[in-house]
């Protein structure tokens, strides 16, 4: 047999304005959540709902000041489909970023070529070079913190061979200073 258990409970004005034991727990029927009493504090500590809680996305505000001068910490991904000799991504690293890693997952396994470089213009290999061509091969590409003032695509180069199929999924890792609004 099972064990009902009834907690006390009120309306959002009447927990706000009550102070319970330690460690009790009170329903706000008119929010929908929880308050915990510590025996001292009119209303309690109410949890917070799963809908208030902050979770780090794919774009994620690190830190701000006062003024607004902040720093995200993002992810922008894409899947490339590979030919020819190189192929450049649409999705381009963000100007002003500072480009932490660039790391890539074949997903469909790479022909014609017997491994890839992954870089930009300028330096083809920035990220990995002589990587796998195997599906799920993977390469984290980490770089020392690289700043990059113009939006820029990000270049897969064949070795060996014309790239004649497959897939990779690259993921770039970055942070984005922004200036102070005021």
């Amino acid at each position: 047999m099972s064990t009902q258990v009834q907690l006390r409970r009120d309306n959002a004005a009447n927990v706000a304005a009550f102070t319970g034991k330690p460690g009790e727990v009170v329903v706000d029927t008119t929010n929908n959540r929880l308050c915990l009493q510590d025996g001292a504090t009119a209303g309690g500590f109410p949890a917070a709902k799963l809908s208030e809680v902050v979770t780090l996305g794919a774009n994620s505000l690190l830190a701000q000041a006062p003024h607004g001068g902040a720093v995200s910490i993002a992810c922008l991904e894409q899947l490339v489909s590979l030919s020819g000799a190189t192929t450049a991504s649409t999705v381009q690293i963000p100007s002003g970023a500072i480009v932490l890693a660039v790391s890539n997952r074949v997903v469909t396994t790479i022909t014609g070529a017997t491994s890839y470089s992954c870089g930009v213009s300028g330096n083809p290999s920035q990220f990995g070079s002589s990587l796998g061509i195997g599906a799920g091969s993977t390469n984290l590409g980490l770089i020392g913190p690289n700043p990059y003032y113009a939006a820029t695509s990000v270049l897969f180069t064949a070795a060996g061979g014309n790239f004649t199929g497959g897939q990779v999924r690259m993921t770039i890792h970055y942070l984005m200073p922004s200036v102070a609004s005021s």
